[in-house]
């Protein structure tokens, strides 16, 4: 009877430490509160594949304190774990076409990097390699959030 309670503990925290939030519907503004960190990665041709050719690149990301998740139809079922993941990490991306001042945006961020943040904008799944996250954000606020 002991070792069931202590198993049982086990799965409870297990799956606490593992959980995620499901963001719905996925087409809409949400606010997310984490850390702005600055990645340097590799992008194309191989986007990390191979390190000698692929280019560098820099881009602005969003650590959430929990995993978040959004709607997703896998390609084929058997690819719903690859294909429809859920992320701590999400790029921010700033398009002109949110009807925000996406430079103005893009200069407040680089001054939280490293700092608590909160940023308000449209969650999507990525399409692409180039994306760099599974789930990123179109970013039409930010804000900071206070502390470190």
């Amino acid at each position: 009877m002991k070792s069931i309670i202590i198993i049982l503990i086990a799965l409870c925290a297990f799956n606490a430490a593992h959980a995620q939030v499901i963001i719905e519907p996925a087409n809409q503004p949400v606010t997310l509160s984490g850390i702005i960190r600055e990645i340097h990665g590799f992008g194309p041709p191989g986007y990390g594949e191979d390190k000698k050719t692929d280019a560098h690149v820099t881009y602005l990301v969003i650590d959430l304190p929990k995993p978040i998740n959004i709607a997703c139809s896998p390609e084929r079922p058997e690819w719903a774990s690859e294909d429809c993941g859920s992320a701590r990490r999400l790029k921010l991306f700033f398009p002109a076409s949110s009807g925000v001042d996406s430079e103005k945006l893009e200069n407040k961020v680089v001054k939280l990097i490293l700092r608590k943040a909160s940023v308000t904008g449209v969650l999507h799944r990525a399409d692409t390699v180039g994306e760099m996250t599974p789930i990123y954000i179109d970013v039409t606020a930010i804000e900071s959030a206070g502390g470190k």
